[in-house]
């Protein structure tokens, strides 16, 4: 499978290894999914309706295994930009540049490529002292770093209930208290912040970037990434309130960073 289309799995891909569990092992140029779904034959047929190019299924019968330490050893450290990004059993006491996720089923554990076009474009704002919101926050890791940014509020919001629990152990591991957890869709959102997150995909962006523009602020800056460089100028054009600021690639995803421009001062000739 195209290494990264992984993350665009729907979320029925997971249920029924919810019990034997679904591992991804990432190489140059390809992920290798490794699953253990209880019924191998209705578990095929979901990944042929998912629409991801699959290149080959091979069924193989296993002694049982530590899926443990299968975990360990392909959660290593990472690093991007000016942060670490590390599972719990490669804490390092004492360093405050670091991000602790513990791997899980919700996204974000900093290996996708959209989740490292927004960290470095999130390098590149002034967060500190403002308040941030993180639409669709998976595992709380974009909260985390805005958190780490020096942020005065953050609040984390997904519709999804394992998420948010995933988001909330993640900041207990990280001894982070100031970033407030929502389990809602984009649409309750009502009030307004100085930046907004938005690692989505296309098809939500589509349909909700009217109502993610009213969550900025005037002068506030909107983050976004889940792009394909074909959508890329679709995207873009779903704003036509904001100002392009900037713009970061990797391989084939794409990332913004857009501002709603503050009021114009009226100046009064007497």
């Amino acid at each position: 499978m195209k290494k990264g289309a992984e993350e665009l799995f729907p979320e029925e891909i997971y249920d029924p290894c919810l019990s034997g569990g679904l591992w991804i092992e990432g190489t140059r140029n390809r992920s290798v999914i490794k699953a253990y779904p209880k019924d191998v034959g209705a578990f095929q047929d979901l990944l042929r309706r998912s629409g991801i190019m699959i290149y080959k299924i091979r069924i193989v019968k296993e002694k049982d295994r530590d899926y443990i330490g299968l975990t360990k050893r392909y959660f290593r450290p990472i690093k991007i930009e000016d942060v670490v990004v590390a599972a719990p059993w490669n804490r390092r006491r004492g360093n405050k540049k670091a991000i602790i996720i513990e791997p899980g089923m919700a996204f974000g554990t900093g290996r996708h490529e959209s989740t490292r076009i927004m960290i470095k474009l999130m390098k590149g704002v002034d967060i500190n002292g403002k308040e941030v919101i993180d639409l669709g926050c998976g595992s709380a890791i974009l909260s985390l770093y805005a958190a780490l940014k020096g942020a005065k509020r953050v609040v984390a919001v997904d519709n999804d209930e394992d998420a948010i629990a995933s988001a909330k152990k993640n900041a207990s591991l990280n001894d982070i208290a100031n970033i407030r957890f929502a389990r809602a869709g984009l649409e309750d959102v009502k009030s307004r912040y100085d930046v907004v997150l938005a690692n989505l995909d296309i098809r939500t962006f589509s349909g909700h970037a009217q109502h993610i523009v009213k969550r900025l602020k005037r002068g506030g800056c909107l983050i976004i990434s889940g792009i394909l460089g074909r959508d890329a100028r679709r995207a873009i054009s779903l704003f036509p309130s904001l100002t392009l600021e900037r713009e970061e690639r990797k391989n084939s995803w794409r990332g913004f960073v857009l501002k709603r421009q503050a009021k114009a001062e009226v100046k009064v000739e007497q």
